[in-house]
């Protein structure tokens, strides 16, 4: 398997990259993220599974060193697996413009733009996994832009299963639910007290599964999918 992971170098997109490299033998994985350490010591613990570039996603010219790299290490790209992104604990009006700005561009324009580029490496066959969040079904009252800019992607990811569909290309959509990484520390707080976090780990495994099984939504844990249903009853979690 050749893939790429952008957001790799801790929580979803780290357990990930290390469970392709022990479950697929031979395996190649492209890892993306802004903080070089990291990368190099996944590297240095995956040896030939595992390459790297540093990229920040909100630039043009980091989505093109993305390409540049993927050509140079992979030659084509199995599965693509957009789940870089961040958020705030900001109400929408406290966020300055370059917050909104780099946020819109991380969570939802890059994933749709790497596809693009990525596309002449995609083949019939290929998979593409766009990570989101089952918050998007309700009001995240402390993470506002955050959720808005999932919402985009979502909707996006939809119109691109449908696009992509005739070129024999699959796409993923993936809604965790609250996950034991970095995310809500970077973001300003701690993690909703109300709701046990699932491992990164769970959730690498449940999006590989999903490739293998062809499923087009992932919710995981299961039960976050009542959030399609009920979610504009639910208190806001965060």
């Amino acid at each position: 398997m050749r893939a790429v992971v952008t957001g790799a170098s801790s929580g979803i997109g780290k357990a990930l990259c290390l469970e392709i490299c022990s479950r697929f033998s031979g395996s190649r994985v492209l890892g993306v993220a802004r903080r070089e350490e990291p990368l190099k010591e996944l590297s240095a613990k995956l040896g030939d599974c595992f390459d790297y570039v540093v990229a920040d996603l909100s630039e043009p010219r980091g989505l093109d060193a993305v390409l540049r790299k993927a050509q140079a290490s992979l030659g084509g790209v199995d599965l693509l697996v957009n789940n870089a992104g961040f958020g705030l604990y900001k109400g929408l009006l406290e966020h300055s413009d370059e917050e909104l700005l780099s946020m819109a561009a991380v969570n939802f324009v890059a994933p749709i733009s790497l596809t693009r580029k990525l596309l002449p490496l995609l083949h019939s066959g290929s998979v593409v996994v766009n990570v989101l969040t089952s918050g998007l079904h309700f009001l995240m009252l402390r993470l506002p832009a955050y959720g808005a800019t999932k919402i985009a992607l979502h909707y996006a990811t939809e119109a691109l299963r449908r696009e992509l569909k005739p070129r024999g290309i699959r796409v993923v959509s993936v809604y965790p639910g609250v996950v034991d990484t970095e995310f809500h520390r970077r973001a300003g707080a701690s993690p909703p007290s109300r709701v046990k976090p699932v491992k990164p780990e769970r959730v690498a495994e449940a999006i590989l599964e999903a490739v293998a099984k062809g499923r087009e939504r992932v919710y995981i844990p299961w039960y976050t999918s009542l959030a399609r249903v009920f979610g504009p009853l639910l208190p806001a979690l965060y």
